[in-house]
C-alpha cells in the first residue's frame, strides 16, 4: 500500500472489469482527463525529436530538412507596440510537416503518431494526399513517418503505397501490420534521435543508388 506524504491512505478503487472502458458512457472523469491530455500532446514529443534529427543533419551539412511553420492568420495588431500581434489564430495546415533536400533530391514528408494500432484514413487530410501525390509526380521523395507510441515503433513508408491503398478503400485505416510489411523501421538513437537518412535510403534504394 502506497500512502500520501502526510500519512493519508491512498483510496484506490479498482476499475470495473465488466465494463468496456472504450465506450463513452463507461468512461470515468480520470479516463477523460487522461485522454484529453494525451490528445492535446499527441505528436508533440515525436515531432520535437524529428526536428532535432533534422537540426543534427543540418549542422553536419549532410541534409537540409526543416519543419514548415504553421500558418497563422493575424486578426489584430497592437496600436501601441509596433510589430506586436494582439489576436491571431492557427489556420488549418494545408500540406505536410517537413520539407528539404538530401543528396540533390527534394524531400517532403508528413508525421503521424497514434496510441492505437491503426492510422485511420481521416487522420491524413485530403489535401495532404493531393500534395504528396503531386510531389511524387514531379520527381520528389514523399513519405509518411508514423509513430506507434504505445509500442515505441516508428516506420517510414513511401507515400505512394499509402496513396495506392486509399484508392482501394478496403478498410477504415492502416493497421500497424501494414507499416511493418510495407515500410522501413526507423532506428532510435541519442544524437540524432532518429536515423532518418538511413531509413530514407532504405525506403527509396533506386532513388539514391550511386548518389
Amino acid at each position: 500500500m502506497i500512502n500520501y506524504p502526510d500519512g493519508r491512505k491512498r483510496n484506490y478503487v479498482p476499475p470495473d472489469k465488466g465494463k468496456d472502458r472504450r465506450l463513452k458512457q463507461n468512461r470515468t472523469e480520470e479516463d477523460r482527463a487522461r485522454d484529453k491530455y494525451i490528445k492535446s500532446n499527441m505528436g508533440m514529443a515525436f515531432e520535437a525529436d524529428v526536428s532535432k534529427t533534422c537540426d543534427f543533419y543540418r549542422l553536419k551539412e549532410v541534409a537540409d530538412i526543416y519543419k514548415r511553420p504553421t500558418p497563422i492568420r493575424v486578426v489584430r495588431m497592437s496600436k501601441t507596440k509596433k510589430g506586436m500581434i494582439e489576436e491571431a489564430y492557427f489556420e488549418e495546415k494545408s500540406t505536410t510537416d517537413y520539407v528539404g533536400i538530401y543528396k540533390g533530391l527534394y524531400i517532403d514528408f508528413e508525421c503521424k503518431e497514434t496510441i492505437h494500432d491503426t492510422i485511420p484514413y481521416h487522420m491524413i487530410r485530403p489535401q495532404q494526399y493531393q500534395h504528396l501525390e503531386r510531389i511524387t509526380k514531379l520527381g520528389g521523395v514523399g513519405f509518411f513517418l508514423v509513430s506507434f507510441k504505445t509500442v515505441q515503433e516508428v516506420y517510414l513508408i513511401d507515400c505512394q503505397k499509402i496513396l495506392d491503398r486509399t484508392k482501394e478503400k478496403e478498410h477504415p485505416g492502416f493497421k500497424r501490420a501494414f507499416f511493418q510489411e510495407n515500410g522501413v523501421p526507423v532506428r532510435r538513437g541519442y544524437n540524432p534521435p532518429y536515423y532518418l537518412l538511413e531509413a530514407i535510403e532504405k525506403a527509396f534504394p533506386d532513388r539514391f543508388l550511386g548518389r
